[in-house]
């Protein structure tokens, strides 16, 4: 499989950012979005602001920052992948898609305050409000009907205005979400047939403790100690929205960046939204294909394999014919000796003699052997019947 060789250079990099948006740039480099932003950054490159596409579509003229000084490195050279199969277009509700929430009037905005919470988000605030119980990280926690939320008790307001602005406008979009009845907690999207599960979480950051005077003397003595409440977890007021894959990490994640906050992205999620709906489709379908591929791979080698078996009992008995050919050749020749020698002896051959009746039976047993002639034989074909049962036949008659 090819690999291809790309420059990203700081000043080209800088005019195409500003001429096109970041997402048809990196379509050209055979990039996502994501991955020509942390480029940019890398270069220094200043992209431009959220809602200036729509400035410019709407006629106005922005100002374009200069691209400022910078001491490092012009270049980024890096090698890509590219595979031999073609690259499927986008299909036209995902393009309708990114167009849509690319408007400034389609905008999801959240509210200061929780008001007329959607159903879910009113479940979730009461599951979550008073929890019974709490994860690892001390996450409030619930076994009750609620959105897939991992939070800490300080940021739930947030999250629950963030998840309500959020199903409020998938509802608007025909793309309710929906809760697991199997107390898995998963709130889910069902777009194109694909059931995408959502989740929202907190990041935390992880301390350890220092083990105590006397776990240390335990540890010097016995070269292990095990450290009960090793770990404390501390919330970090750091939310990512994202979807489950099929273990349990997210994807497609939308989380707070220097310039946006998670509120400001819920359009990005959307988008993201149908085009992993899009992609998992695309991968099952693959799936589908390449299983029949298989499938018919293995019709076609039973068939060649069965073809070859019937071949090969062929030649078995071909084979055996030219073997059982040899053996009558050879039971003639010895016939005809024996012969000539009974006639170089007696003068002749008596056909009713010991020797006579032993040559024709010899002579038959050859033609018997011989594929090309196929004498029967009574005896050796099964077709004898004995005594006993001639003579049963012949009472029932």
């Amino acid at each position: 499989m090819p690999y291809v060789t790309l420059r990203y250079e700081r000043a080209k990099l800088y005019e195409e950012v500003w001429a096109e948006a970041v997402t048809t740039v990196a379509k050209r480099y055979g990039i996502s979005d994501v991955a020509l932003r942390k480029i940019c950054r890398q270069l220094a490159v200043p992209l431009p602001p959220l809602g200036y596409w729509a400035k410019i579509a709407a006629g106005k003229k922005p100002p374009k920052p200069p691209l400022p000084r910078y001491s490092g490195p012009t270049e980024i050279v890096r090698q890509r992948y590219v595979s031999d199969e073609p690259v499927e277009p986008d299909p036209e509700h995902l393009v309708a898609r990114r167009e849509f929430e690319a408007k400034p009037e389609n905008r999801i905005v959240v509210s200061d305050t929780l008001d007329a919470p959607h159903s879910l988000v009113a479940a979730t605030e009461r599951a979550l409000r008073r929890p019974k119980t709490r994860d690892a990280r001390a996450v409030p926690a619930t076994d009750r009907r609620a959105l897939d939320i991992a939070v800490s008790e300080a940021s739930l307001p947030r999250a629950l205005r963030i998840m309500d602005a959020l199903l409020k406008a998938l509802d608007a979009r025909g793309m309710p979400v929906r809760i697991e009845p199997d107390g898995k907690r998963h709130s889910y999207v069902k777009l194109q047939g694909e059931q995408l599960a959502i989740r929202l979480v907190e990041n935390t950051s992880r301390s350890e403790r220092e083990p105590t005077e006397e776990e240390r003397r335990y540890k010097k003595q016995h070269s292990f100690v095990y450290l009960p409440n090793r770990y404390s977890y501390q919330a970090t007021g750091v939310l990512k929205l994202g979807i489950l894959g099929y273990g349990s990490d997210l994807q497609n994640v939308v989380a707070a960046g220097k310039h946006q906050r998670i509120e400001e992205r819920l359009n990005d999620f959307v988008v993201k939204l149908e085009a992993e709906a899009v992609r998992r489709k695309r991968h099952a379908e693959h799936l589908e294909r390449q299983h029949r591929h298989w499938e018919e791979q293995e019709r076609i080698r039973r068939e060649r394999e069965e073809r070859q078996r019937k071949e090969v009992e062929r030649l078995k008995g071909l084979e055996q014919e030219a073997g059982n050919w040899r053996r009558a050749e050879q039971i003639r020749a010895y016939a005809a000796a024996a012969e000539t020698k009974e006639i170089q002896e007696r003068g002749a051959v008596d056909a009713d003699s010991e020797f006579g009746l032993w040559l024709a039976w010899a002579r038959h047993k050859a033609d018997w052997l011989d594929p090309l002639i196929r004498a029967r034989c009574e005896v050796l074909d099964g077709e004898e019947q004995d005594e006993e049962e001639r003579d049963e036949e012949e009472q029932d008659a």
